[in-house]
């Protein structure tokens, strides 16, 4: 967009101003709206407060589990310093754009050019298992912090990504964790 750093300092603009001002701004909104409203978003805030820390418990343990798959394939590999080398490695898989693969594969490739055979299958098995673990813990384990099932947090996490990016891979599963929680305690009623 031709103008997109101008939103962008306008967007930061606005959330400090909108930040300092929280109180005065949800007092004003609460004033416009009736009790039924009120008592919805506060309990559609505290859902996601809950799910939110239910999420960062969550990646805390698939970025320990993602560790120790590093660590130990390191140490089997015989690379050098495998703890510290895993902790960065698993620090980069935080980041979506970057992950694992953003560091093993390329080692991987470069140990294979430079005849190192072994360490450089080692490197690209290594992320095979990292990958598939994930891909098949992450959903379990989200699904289970923050109360759902497993396919509706793979489906939600996958449809978040596609249109919002990093934002909707977390903002989806937790917008649905808030609709099943306000559905389940009879405050909306979305489906049975």
């Amino acid at each position: 967009p031709p103008h997109k750093e101008l939103f962008e300092l306008n967007t930061i603009i606005a959330t400090f101003f909108i930040s300092i001002d929280y109180y005065e701004i949800t007092l004003f909104i609460a004033k416009q709206l009736d009790t039924k409203w009120i008592s919805l978003l506060y309990d559609a805030e505290e859902y996601a407060k809950t799910a939110l820390v239910q999420y960062i418990r969550s990646y805390s343990l698939i970025l320990f589990i993602t560790f120790c798959e590093i660590a130990l394939g390191l140490w089997l590999l015989r690379v050098n310093h495998a703890a510290i080398i895993a902790l960065l490695i698993s620090v980069f898989d935080i980041l979506p754009a970057v992950g694992t693969g953003g560091i093993i594969i390329p080692w991987g490739i470069i140990a294979l050019v430079l005849g190192d055979i072994p360490l450089g299958i080692g490197m690209l098995a290594l992320y095979l298992i990292v990958t598939v673990v994930r891909n098949t813990l992450e959903p379990k384990i989200v699904g289970e912090q923050v109360g759902l099932h497993p396919v509706a947090t793979l489906m939600s996490m996958f449809l978040g990504s596609k249109v919002l990016g990093i934002v909707g891979l977390f903002g989806f599963p937790i917008g649905l964790v808030i609709l099943t929680k306000l559905n389940d305690s009879g405050k909306i009623k979305l489906f049975k």
